[in-house]
């Protein structure tokens, strides 16, 4: 990244001033401040800057020229699944893109425009290399909740996908709502403590460690049991099982120690908190 004139120039004037054979003849201590011996508008100030600036313009250029290539080698290579998932979340609602190429016109929008007409807040990218499918997970926001995408946006989303795409890529687009996340646990708590502070604590931590996980990050039983173990009163948590309802399916998964959900988030559903006390 290119450095500003001021950042070039005190480059300079600071190894100026630690030079010793500058400092003996302009009569200044070795590491003296430039601007404590120079006026601005010194002739050696002036020189400074100029220089500066040349040095300011071609590092631009130099940036402006990796930037170039840059583009240029993205453009010509089969794209990763990141580049997919950023694409997604660059997609626009009611915006067509600029003939010929994977971008949108902005010109005449302000950045909250812009915001406005990027729908897909999550997204997620990966590669099933038996079915040599790229599997593309989204989801909306509303009021801070995850959510599907609704009915119409999904066929624009899929026609901007449609452009973008690489030459011979299969794509499953994944738009449907959260999984539903059920759980049972065991959890001894200190009996100098109120069973039902402990229970609701317990319940709000499930609740906020489900739906706060990473889009399509995955779900770990110990992970959970550990939150849990966070609370105060808390002394021993037992995992009794867990399940989740898929959208679509009619029959829940046991969770095995781990879980991915397969719309990318969860939602919470039946928890089951059984308070014991711990003697």
């Amino acid at each position: 990244m290119a450095r500003t004139i001021a950042e070039i120039k005190d480059s300079m004037t600071a190894d100026l001033m630690r030079n010793p054979d500058v400092a003996r003849a302009y009569g200044f201590e070795t590491g003296a401040a430039f601007s404590s011996h120079f006026s601005k508008v010194s002739v050696e100030s002036l020189l400074f800057y100029i220089v500066a600036c040349a040095i300011w313009v071609l590092e631009n250029l130099f940036d402006q020229h990796r930037h170039d290539v840059e583009q240029r080698i993205e453009s010509i290579i089969p794209h990763r699944p990141k580049w997919y998932r950023d694409k997604v979340l660059g997609f626009m609602k009611d915006k067509t893109l600029v003939p010929d190429t994977d971008h949108y016109d902005t010109e005449g929008m302000s950045d909250g425009d812009i915001e406005a007409a990027r729908v897909v807040k999550y997204a997620a990218a990966s590669e099933n290399a038996d079915a040599s499918i790229l599997t593309i997970k989204v989801a909306g926001e509303a009021g801070g909740v995850r959510q599907p995408l609704d009915a119409d946006t999904e066929i624009q989303l899929l026609a901007y996908i449609g452009e973008i795409k690489d030459a011979g890529v299969r794509v499953n687009l994944v738009n449907q709502t959260a999984d539903v996340f059920h759980c049972e646990v065991d959890v001894y708590y200190d009996a100098m403590l109120l069973p039902e502070t402990v229970e609701t604590q317990c319940r709000d931590t499930i609740r906020n460690y489900i739906e706060n996980l990473p889009f399509n990050g995955e779900y770990s039983n110990m992970a959970l049991v550990d939150e849990l173990q966070k609370i105060e009163g808390v002394r021993i948590v037992e995992m009794s099982g867990a399940t989740t309802e898929v959208d679509g399916e009619s029959t829940p998964t046991d969770i095995d120690a781990r879980f991915t959900p397969a719309a990318g988030y969860f939602s919470a559903g039946n928890i089951t908190v059984n308070m014991k006390s711990y003697k």
